[in-house]
């Protein structure tokens, strides 16, 4: 079985990093134990879904490495689509480092014993999705990146489910900086949707900024917004400028030129007869099933480094990747040593089926 001491069977391991890529490394370890009679603790379950998840990494960079974008004027590819979507949107990863603390009152003997502080952070992991327009399934990548990164690495996902030069691919995000910019320079002739709720939000934010009461926002929102959708959003830029000019206010000029930056991604009466979604809450729904459901746990932590390993681990369960990876695995194992041989470092030497009888 290529098993030797200290180490673990390849069905350990993947019991193990499954059970550590759905749930706390706690709850992996009681898992694993009621499933097969053979008790680990919560620190080996945790190192092997972490070895697995950077092995999962660089198998999802591999995976989108391998799509192959045609040439323009190529004979398109049987697989092409003619109308592809992407959407790409942000949620918020709760981190934690450990660093030293200074005390310029502590004595010299103080200092033989260094202290440490945990500082808490939140890393940005961007999700994004690439689908065809008709179709029920997609491609997600994920990762703590910039615009650029992510952007690269969703074009190649839409390569994979079947974009060409010849596609019409559409993308819905919202207005962050830089976002937008970076879509555009990866895949030229874009049509960019501005989602419909954040263009609602920043309405909503302008009417509080120039200290409309509660009861007097949504009278103000509501007729601005009904004409942005029907294609009249330079009747909104002029009644901006006027409202500036009567009453002048920072926030109004700051939407002013939001909606400029904006003006041709806000006809959502037309975008949506075209069959357009106008919303993301497609890859915001993915935040909650792919990254959060398991980074975000409630009182979970998670290292810097840590964050973009596991977000593949999740991005190979969601793209149905799961079992390709664990067989090329192991076949590469099987190429190098001509046996599968298990990792060192973990205190399990016989298959979970004979732990019992020990």
């Amino acid at each position: 079985m290529g098993l030797r001491h200290h180490g673990r069977s390849e069905a350990v391991t993947r019991a193990l990093s499954d059970f550590g890529s759905e749930d706390s490394f706690v709850h992996a370890a009681q898992r694993f134990a009621e499933h097969y009679h053979y008790r680990l603790s919560s620190s080996t379950a945790k190192r092997v879904t972490k070895q697995v998840a950077q092995e999962a990494e660089s198998y999802v960079a591999e995976r989108l490495a391998q799509a192959a974008y045609p040439e323009a004027g190529a004979t398109p590819p049987a697989d092409r689509v003619h109308d592809l979507l992407i959407e790409l949107d942000g949620c918020q990863i709760r981190t934690a480092t450990l660093q030293p603390v200074e005390d310029p009152d502590e004595t010299e003997a103080d200092t033989l014993a260094p202290r440490r502080k945990k500082v808490v952070a939140w890393q940005e992991v961007r999700m994004g999705l690439a689908r065809g327009l008709e179709a029920t399934t997609k491609t997600y990548v994920g990762k703590h990146a910039s615009y650029a990164a992510v952007v690269y690495d969703l074009f190649q996902a839409a390569v994979l489910e079947g974009m060409s030069p010849e596609t019409a691919v559409t993308a819905i995000a919202d207005g962050a900086i830089g976002l937008r910019e970076a879509l555009d320079a990866r895949i030229p002739d874009l049509l960019f949707i501005l989602d419909k709720t954040h263009l609602k939000d920043q309405l909503y934010a302008t009417a509080e900024d120039m200290g409309l009461p509660a009861p007097d926002r949504a009278p103000w929102v509501q007729p601005r917004l009904a004409t942005i959708s029907q294609g009249h959003v330079q009747d909104v830029l002029d009644d901006l400028m006027a409202t500036h000019t009567e009453s002048p206010h920072p926030r109004l000029l700051q939407l002013h030129g939001y909606l400029t930056r904006f003006a041709d991604a806000v006809d959502y009466e037309s975008f949506h007869n075209y069959g357009y979604p106008i919303g993301s809450g497609e890859v915001e729904s993915s935040h909650r099933s792919v990254p959060q459901k398991r980074l975000k746990l409630p009182g979970a932590c998670w290292h810097p480094d840590s964050v973009n390993p596991m977000v593949a681990l999740r991005v190979l369960r969601a793209n149905g990747w799961w079992e390709a990876f664990w067989e090329e695995r192991q076949m590469k194992r099987l190429g190098q040593t001509g046996e599968v041989v298990g990792d060192g470092d973990t205190p399990c030497g016989t298959s979970p089926s004979h732990a019992t009888h020990r």
